[in-house]
C-alpha cells in the first residue's frame, strides 16, 4: 500500500507531498482526527515515501540538504502552496502536489517498514493493563533517535495514540521535541489531541484528517460488502461517522443495537447490572448521543425521513412521544457533560446509576411507569 491508496484525505496528502516536494520536512508532525479515519495508515505510508529507494520523484531540488520547518500549520501551508505569481485580477489557486511523490511499495525499505523490521523506523504503541505509553518506551525511542540513520534518509518514529502517554512519558517526550535529533522525524497520531500537553502540541506541525463524505463511504462499503443494498450501506456509512476503518472492520449495527438495549434498560430496569457489557462507557455515551439526536429530530419534525436509525423508527417515535423537546435536549447536554468527565476516571457503577436517574427524569416519566 502507498499514499495513492489512501482514500478521501486529499488535503492531508497534499500537504505531505508538498513537504517532500519542497524538501521541507517538519521534525515533528501531529496527525489529528477521529479514530478509524486513516491517520496511522497515512503515517506509515508517509514514512515509506520518505525513505523509498526507488521513488522516481523526490524533491524539486535533490541537491538541497533536508530542511526542517518549525512553523505553524498555516505558515507551512502558505509556504508550500503559495502561488509563484499573481495579479490583482486573479484568484490564487494552490498547485496540485505531484502524485508521483510516493513510495514504490516494493523496494527493501518499503517492505521492511511494512513488516516493522526497518532499523530506522519505530512504532510506539500503548501497552499493559493501563493501555498507556510509558516512560520506558519514550526513553528507548530517545536512545534510538540519538544515532544517525543506519540505512535510510531519515529515522522516523510514529507514536500511535499519543494522547495516552502518561505524565512521566509526556514530560520526557517533551525534551525530545525541544532538542530534536538531526535527520529524525516524529509523527504523533491522536484522535484526542487536546489531551496532549500544550507544549507538545505547539512543537508539532498539525495535519487534520476529516471524515469521508457519506456518498463516498456508501460506495466504498458496497464495494467491500457486495450483499448490502443501498439503504444498508447508507446506514453503515452514517453510523461510522465517515470513518472507513470503523465501517469495514467493526460490526457497527450490532454495537448500535447493544447500545440501544442498554439505553432502554437504563430507563426501565436500572437496578440490573450492565457493567459486563462489551461496550465501554465512552462508546455507550457516544451512542446515547446518537439516539437522543434521533429522538429530538423526530420530536421536532415528526418525520422519520430525517432519522439516522430509520430501521428503529418505531422505538424512537415511542420515546419521542413521551418527553418534551426541551427535556430531550437538556438530557443530551447532561450526558455530554458526563462524557467529558469520564476522563477523570469516574466510578463506573455510580456513573451509570446517575445517568439512569437523569434519563428516567427526562424521558421515562411514562416509559418506565414509575415517575
Amino acid at each position: 500500500m502507498a499514499l495513492k491508496d489512501i482514500i478521501g484525505q486529499e488535503k492531508a496528502l497534499g500537504i505531505l507531498r508538498g513537504c517532500i516536494e519542497k524538501n521541507r520536512i517538519p521534525h515533528a508532525l501531529l496527525f489529528a482526527g477521529d479514530e478509524g479515519i486513516g491517520k496511522r495508515l497515512t503515517a506509515i505510508n508517509f514514512a515509506k515515501a520518505l525513505n523509498c529507494q526507488k521513488a522516481e520523484v523526490r524533491t524539486q531540488n535533490t541537491e538541497e540538504s533536508p530542511g526542517f520547518d518549525f512553523g505553524t500549520e498555516d505558515s507551512l501551508n502558505s509556504e508550500l502552496f503559495a502561488p509563484e505569481s499573481q495579479t490583482d485580477n486573479t484568484v490564487p489557486q494552490p498547485p496540485t502536489p505531484n502524485p508521483l511523490i510516493d513510495s514504490c511499495d516494493a523496494c527493501p525499505s518499503c517492505v521492511k517498514i511494512d513488516k516493522g523490521i526497518h532499523p530506522d523506523f519505530f512504532l510506539i504503541e500503548t501497552e499493559g493493563d493501563g493501555d498507556q505509553i510509558k516512560i520506558e518506551a519514550v526513553r528507548q525511542l530517545e536512545e534510538a533517535l540519538s544515532y544517525k540513520p543506519y540505512e535510510a534518509s531519515y529515522k522516523i518514529a510514529i507514536v500511535d495514540n499519543a494522547d495516552k502517554m502518561n505524565s512521566s512519558a509526556a514530560n520526557a517526550f517533551l525534551s525530545t521535541l525541544e532538542s530534536p535529533p538531526s535527520q529524525s522525524i516524529i509523527i504523533l497520531v491522536s484522535s484526542k489531541p487536546d489531551r496532549l500537553l500544550p507544549t507538545i502540541r505547539s512543537r508539532c506541525q498539525r495535519i487534520n484528517f476529516a471524515p469521508l463524505p457519506v456518498e463516498m463511504m456508501s460506495g466504498l462499503v458496497k464495494e467491500k460488502y457486495k450483499k448490502l443494498d443501498d439503504e444498508q450501506a447508507l446506514l453503515l456509512s452514517v453510523l461510522s461517522g465517515g470513518r472507513l476503518g470503523y465501517a469495514l472492520n467493526e460490526n457497527l449495527v450490532a454495537q448500535r443495537d447493544r447500545s440501544f438495549n442498554i439505553f432502554n434498560q437504563m430507563l426501565s430496569a436500572p437496578e440490573d447490572d450492565i457493567r459486563d457489557d462489551k461496550l465501554s462507557m465512552e462508546e455507550w455515551f457516544d451512542w446515547a448521543q446518537l439516539w437522543l439526536r434521533d429522538i429530538a429530530v423526530f420530536k421536532a419534525t415528526g418525520q422519520t425521513a430525517f432519522l439516522i436509525n430509520k430501521d428503529r423508527a418505531g422505538e424512537i417515535q415511542d420515546l419521542a412521544g413521551k418527553a418534551a423537546l426541551k427535556d430531550i435536549l437538556k438530557l443530551a447536554r447532561e450526558l455530554y457533560n458526563i462524557r467529558v468527565q469520564l476522563n477523570f476516571n469516574l466510578n463506573e457503577k455510580l456513573t451509570f446509576n446517575y445517568t439512569s436517574l437523569l434519563m428516567r427524569k427526562r424521558l421515562g416519566k411514562t416509559y418506565a411507569g414509575k415517575q
